[in-house]
């Protein structure tokens, strides 16, 4: 079986909360009652949940990472700037960088080639259709651009978290989400 990729991003200090959440479920990850999970820098095995950091803007990243790669399941968490108190899962990412198209000869919208979610706390998580237009919407346009193409069987999430809560709750929640509909 395929691993699963959950990936976050970071800022120069490693305190966003994107970052925090990502070591958070590397840690209960890595505890005896859920998967074995890899460090930053393994791969192998089978079910295995790899974790990785993007550090600066996404294009290098996806290359090394998304693009040539085979996973089940990709799970990208960003940072929301603005105020929210539940994690956003985001439905469709747009083919806009700034205010320049990603590719101009791509359609405007791509949907979210998300897992099958029969269970979603609507008390911890919301359903949104903004993934801005700026690192988060980047590389969930470009990996749905290459699903779509080159791996249609690997489902994709994309998390916008909350800045104000902490990470381990937001862990918690997205285990909880994950386990409940049978992904991990």
């Amino acid at each position: 079986m395929n691993p699963v990729l959950i990936y976050a991003f970071s800022n120069q200090w490693g305190t966003n909360i994107s970052r925090r959440t990502l070591l958070e479920l590397q840690k209960n990850f890595s505890s005896p009652s859920c998967l074995p999970a890899k460090a930053e820098g393994q791969r192998g095995g089978q079910g295995e949940i790899e974790f990785r950091l993007i550090r600066f803007h996404p294009k290098t990243f996806f290359e090394k990472y998304i693009k040539n790669n085979s996973y089940r399941l990709i799970i990208g968490l960003g940072d929301y700037y603005g105020d929210i108190s539940k994690i956003r899962i985001e439905t469709q990412a747009r083919n806009l960088y700034r205010d320049q198209n990603i590719n101009p000869f791509l359609p405007l919208y791509q949907e979210i080639s998300l897992p099958f979610l029969d269970f979603v706390d609507s008390q911890n998580f919301s359903i949104s259709e903004n993934m801005g237009k700026y690192n988060c919407n980047w590389i969930a346009f470009q990996t749905e651009v290459y699903l779509k193409q080159y791996s249609p069987a690997t489902r994709h999430l994309f998390l916008h978290l909350p800045p104000k809560i902490n990470s381990g709750l937001l862990a918690k929640n997205i285990i909880d989400l994950l386990k409940n509909n049978q992904l991990i």
